[in-house]
């Protein structure tokens, strides 16, 4: 800060001024003056002395009080531990204080009538100015942060401030928060890496549990069919019990695939009050008898669309939480549907504190007076295979919230340790569906096909059991291993062939390239998907009107004749 000063001044200065002009006036005072005018005149020029000599010490605190106050702005303004600018109305750099000469590396006169630019990064510039035009339409201070220019070309981050000065100037106040940004950036450096951590952790529990199921499963299809070796007469009994076994390990590969939300669902219209009821009923004959279910269905609720088996599975799963929760204690399960609407910018938010979508929902309400959860319970309750009991390992929550996201559905979760936990569910309702779609009738006759059917499968053993089992039904198959040979089959055999049965995942040319491939030859060709990735993943490129059917791995007997089945008499209807 430049500042100019007076010197005082000095009695000597006054004494030889007054001296001069009593010379010059001297003249004029008369030469006859009687003692008494001159003793009166003395007394006159002795007071006017003193009340000089007392404007002069006046004169002389005001300087020094001035001076004072000046120092005192020199230490605010250059010796502050923020960086102050003044800047012109032309955006010139007027003054410096030290600090601000310290955080660019340079002297305060390499700065002073330079440019406002030579501070700003060119990335920065644009920020700068609309924030400097901002100030001066509003004419109020104004704050943001971004990175300046360091003389040596380095960049740091700083917090800056533009209030009015004096003169039209402006005041620029600089604050360097690089040290916090760089802690801001190795902090949230630390959070991936621990969510990394965290997710390899759920991986690892993951494999292992299902690697605990699969295991347990796999013994019990091996150990029958040793069984089935060693007596070859009793092999009936055994078939039963490796049926069973395959089934869980299907029942598992749905749970996965629900908790990844990629499930293969069966979309109908729902009766949700009913399927809730029959679900209530069956589980009062299964949990501890010291547990009470209580239901409470509001009238008039609306069907849903969704998967039955898996809406049974949310329940299920609940209802048995909240009866473990309970433990040996007599207690209360309350069970409760009913309609609710969520509008669009409500407070209505799911577990993890995302708005549930505005629309219109059944409102799935399961609640006990339990043991409840604390804090960590309640952040892990939905990973994979997370238990709080020393049995029972299994997929679990992770598999309802799998299930109510593939219903486009939300959850709530409220608990507390020792007062008790609730579940919320929202399923959405469709508009101008019906109230519920009636089972198609059931032929005691069974059923046969006919035709030629171009099977594509590299799983050797799948596609011997899977020809097998179409020739039963009285198809002739023609097989493939990958969809290049399955094309050239096709262009050969085309009018012969009736339909296509195809895998996903195939080396060379795989499912989706065939399916785009034959479309583009035989537009009308029915061509069944055949996957174990889920619906989900193979609907996002092939949807459900462009392919005649959908057959989810692993299948039986009956799923495979119910799919050719739907799909023959639909080509025959549409023919």
């Amino acid at each position: 800060m430049t500042v100019t000063t007076t010197s005082p001044v000095t009695a000597q200065d006054l004494r030889q001024r007054a001296e001069e002009l009593f010379r010059t006036s001297e003249s004029h005072i008369p030469e006859s003056t009687s003692p008494d005018e001159t003793k009166q005149l003395l007394h006159e020029l002795r007071v006017h002395q003193i009340q000089l000599e007392m404007q002069n010490e006046e004169l002389r605190r005001a300087q020094a009080d001035l001076d004072a106050s000046q120092a005192r702005y020199f230490d605010l303004y250059d010796l502050a531990p923020i960086g102050y600018l003044t800047i012109t109305d032309n955006n010139m750099i007027q003054e410096v204080n030290l600090a601000a000469a310290t955080m660019f590396g340079v002297d305060r006169s390499a700065l002073v009538n330079e440019g406002i630019r030579k501070i700003l990064p060119k990335e920065s510039q644009l920020i700068f100015y609309q924030y400097l035009k901002q100030y001066i339409e509003a004419n109020s201070a104004q704050e943001w942060e971004m990175r300046l220019l360091r003389a040596d070309g380095e960049q740091f981050w700083a917090h800056l401030q533009v209030t009015p000065g004096q003169n039209g100037e402006c005041w620029l106040i600089i604050n360097d928060i690089s040290a916090r940004k760089y802690a801001e950036e190795a902090k949230l450096a630390l959070e991936q890496q621990l969510q990394q951590a965290q997710k390899l952790e759920s991986l690892g529990v993951l494999a292992g549990g299902i690697a605990h199921d699969f295991n347990n499963i796999l013994c019990v299809i091996m150990s029958n069919c040793s069984l089935a070796q060693l007596r070859p007469h009793m092999a009936g009994e055994f078939l039963p019990e490796i049926d069973k076994a395959a089934q869980r390990a299907a029942d598992l590969c749905r749970q996965m695939l629900a908790y990844a939300g990629k499930s293969l669902m069966t979309m109908k219209q729902v009766k949700i009050t009913a399927l809730v009821d029959d679900m209530i009923k069956m589980l009062k004959a299964t949990i501890n008898q010291n547990v009470t279910i209580t239901a409470n269905f509001s009238a008039d609720i609306p069907s849903i669309r969704g998967d039955a088996s898996q809406l049974r599975q949310i329940v299920m799963n609940l209802i048995i939480n909240a009866s473990e929760a309970i433990g040996e204690e007599h207690g209360d399960i309350r069970v409760s549907l009913a309609e609710t609407t969520v509008v669009e910018g409500k407070s209505d938010k799911d577990h993890i504190g995302k708005s549930i979508p505005a629309g219109h929902y059944v409102c799935l309400e399961v609640t006990d007076n339990g043991c409840g959860m604390d804090d960590d319970t309640r952040r892990r309750v939905f990973e994979p295979f997370y238990t709080t009991k020393f049995t029972g390992r299994g997929l679990g929550m992770s598999a309802v919230l799998g299930i109510i996201t593939a219903h486009k559905g939300a959850l709530q979760l409220t608990s507390q340790k020792g007062t008790g936990t609730q579940f919320k569910v929202y399923l959405p309702v469709q508009n101008g569906e019906s109230a519920g779609d009636s089972l198609p009738l059931v032929s005691l006759v069974p059923w046969q096909g006919s035709g030629t059917i171009l099977l594509v499968e590299d799983e050797p053993q799948l596609l011997m059991v899977a020809k097998a089992l179409m020739q039963a039904l009285g198809f002739a198959v023609m097989e493939a291993v990958n969809g290049k040979e399955a094309l050239e089959l096709y262009h050969k055999n085309a009018e012969y062939i009736t339909l296509v049965v195809t895998d996903i995942g195939m080396p060379i040319m795989d499912g989706y390239e065939l399916f785009r491939k034959l479309k583009d030859i035989a537009p009308e060709l029915p061509i069944i998907i055949s996957s174990g990735f889920g619906d989900t993943l193979v609907s996002s490129r092939i949807t459900a009107g462009e392919a005649a059917g959908f057959l989810s791995k692993p299948y039986g007997f009956d799923n495979l004749r119910e799919v050719l089945k739907t799909v023959v008499e639909g080509s025959l209807k549409q023919a």
